[in-house]
């Protein structure tokens, strides 16, 4: 084990080999060893290890939860249920072993024991950070606000006054948008310790999110003043693009990037903030170099299989046929209600969102993540091995409509007199197949840029989730080709109305193009749409400070700065 921690794997190896063959009913060194093999990038190694070991120690739980957990790193989600399960049998006090368990249930679909293992963790641990906290996540997601807040209102009442749980409860609020309640534990937390940096940067995050510019910025500075090695705020502070970073604060940035001792996280997000600061000063070769050197640093710690995605694309277009959608028509819910933004990421689907949800009649809710949880699913609730698309074709009528019935019962929730919601979800272009089922009378708008700004414009950004294609310009023309082929495919298969917005066209044509725009979401024209920057709404994605400006034209064919660096993504556009 001390050679282990050392990192000299072989022969650690070599002494946990000797000690089995010494003691052959000492499992654990079965165990150790595929911890080992798991590290030296072995797999399945480490499962046959494991398989063995539980064979051998059936009723000791760290050897299932282990062999659970490397189910999970290499994608088996399916498999690592029954050994968690099998793990928290043995050892029902281990609640990290019911968080883990609910975690696998809730990435497998199975969102309802998810949610009853979480529930089982925090009734025996009142004061259990991780279960609270998720089981308002998971309610937030499945739709279900008042349930969500109502978990997050029984932790806070049971929370004690550590530092840890207030920030992490705070974010919990405003990860569900309840923004007020987010502002004031931070401020209470700061309050209690001024010298907080952590949760000053996260108030001024949440103000950012409200639009309250001017006061964000206050804050991320004195978050910085207390720790200057807050990568995230500098990136936040330099992504509204009202502010300027001070000389001197610029300068301790570029020497702390640098830094040997800067965690590469923290990198990643100065790199990006010390690109956008070039790239306004118009030093684009500076720039690039930043860009390139934060999205290094993220693509090494989220590989992209290019490959996956070109297959999932595949299955798509070869399900979900016009005779598939004709022998179905019957199925869904007839409202109109929603309105489906589709498209690349960064693509201009925040602005349009903002400008319809400008409109009285008409509510943005973001980027939901129902669709995409109905997905994950579909399997589990359709008692089929397949996966989507192929188990679309086992959705009957009560099971079409119960599910409609769900995700109109999350907007109503979130919007309950708004005749239009809208749901600006970019990747729920993968899955308008079951929108198509689900919603015959839904309207889709897609929103399309020029490939070259396009992709330009996502490897200059840092995402909060996901899109792990977006920090290589090789993989994002791949999305990009692969992108443009599936909304070809939709255009000529899909049973919906699927609107397509150009955003040079829109930027270029002004009032025109957003009366096209609200005619689209099938809404009467309203004055106000023209004001639609002035939208008091919380905005949660990377176009917080964009959508708050008028429509302006500076990022069409910004890529001509950079043209001698993108002879990749060029490549890969033209494959």
């Amino acid at each position: 084990m001390a050679l282990h921690r050392a990192g000299r794997l072989e022969a650690a190896e070599r002494c946990y080999r000797r000690l089995r063959r010494r003691d052959a009913g000492y499992g654990e060194a079965l165990r150790l060893r595929a911890v080992l093999a798991h590290q030296q990038r072995r797999p399945e190694d480490a499962i046959a290890l494991l398989r063995r070991a539980a064979e051998q120690q059936p009723r000791n739980p760290v050897v299932h939860h282990t062999l659970a957990e490397i189910l999970r790193a290499v994608g088996r989600d399916a498999e690592a249920v029954p050994a968690y399960r099998r793990a928290r049998a043995l050892d029902p006090q281990r609640h990290a072993t019911g968080i883990d368990l609910a975690d696998t249930l809730a990435a497998v679909g199975e969102s309802d024991e998810a949610l009853a293992v979480y529930r089982a963790v925090a009734e025996a641990a009142p004061g259990h950070d991780d279960a609270h906290e998720r089981i308002a996540m998971l309610c937030h997601e499945r739709g279900e606000p008042g349930a969500a807040r109502a978990e997050l209102e029984r932790w806070r009442a049971a929370a004690g006054s550590a530092a840890a749980t207030r920030r992490r409860l705070g974010a919990a609020y405003a990860a569900i948008g309840a923004y007020v309640e987010a502002a004031a534990i931070h401020r209470a937390q700061i309050a209690a310790a001024p010298g907080d940096a952590a949760a000053c940067a996260a108030l001024g995050g949440v103000l950012q999110s409200q639009g309250e510019f001017e006061e964000s910025r206050r804050w991320f500075e004195r978050a910085l003043d207390i720790d200057p090695g807050l990568g995230w705020v500098y990136a936040a502070l330099v992504a509204d693009r009202g502010y300027r970073l001070p000389a001197e604060r610029e300068a301790a940035l570029g020497a702390r990037v640098e830094a040997e001792n800067t965690e590469p996280t923290a990198g990643m997000h100065m790199h990006f903030a010390l690109g956008q600061l070039h790239d306004r000063r118009r030093e684009h070769a500076q720039a690039f170099d930043h860009f390139r050197a934060g999205n290094r640093l993220h693509a090494a710690a989220a590989p992209f299989d290019p490959a996956t995605f070109s297959d999932r694309v595949d299955r798509i277009i070869a399900t979900c046929s016009p005779t598939f959608f004709a022998e179905r028509a019957h199925l869904g819910d007839p409202s109109e209600r929603p309105v489906f933004i589709v498209g690349m990421p960064r693509s201009g689907t925040s602005l349009v969102e903002q400008i319809i949800a400008s409109h009285p009649q008409a509510h943005g809710a973001g980027e939901l993540d129902d669709i995409r949880r109905m997905v994950r699913e579909l399997p589990a609730r359709l008692g089929t091995r397949r996966r989507y698309p192929e188990c679309l074709a086992d959705i009957d009528a009560a099971g079409a409509g119960a599910l409609a019935e769900r995700y109109l019962g999350a907007l109503d929730a979130r919007a309950p007199a708004a005749a239009r919601v809208t749901d600006k979800m970019p990747f729920n272009m993968l899955w308008l197949g079951l929108i198509a089922l689900l919603f015959p009378n839904a309207r889709v708008i897609y929103c399309r840029r020029d490939a070259l700004d396009n992709c330009l414009s996502c490897y200059f950004q840092i995402f909060s989730r996901g899109l792990r294609f977006a920090y290589d310009l090789t993989h994002l023309g791949h999305v990009y080709r692969e992108h443009e082929r599936l909304m070809a495919h939709w255009r000529q298969a899909l049973p919906l109305t699927l609107h397509t917005v150009d955003y040079e066209t829109l930027v270029a044509e002004g009032e025109a193009g957003i009366r096209r725009l609200i005619d689209c979401a099938g809404l009467p024209w309203d004055d106000r749409c023209l004001d639609f920057h002035r939208s008091e709404r919380e905005v949660r994605t990377a176009s917080v400070w964009q959508v708050r400006q008028p429509v302006y034209g500076s990022s069409v064919a910004r890529w001509r700065a950079y043209a001698p660096w993108l002879g990749t993504l060029r490549e890969a556009l033209a494959r």
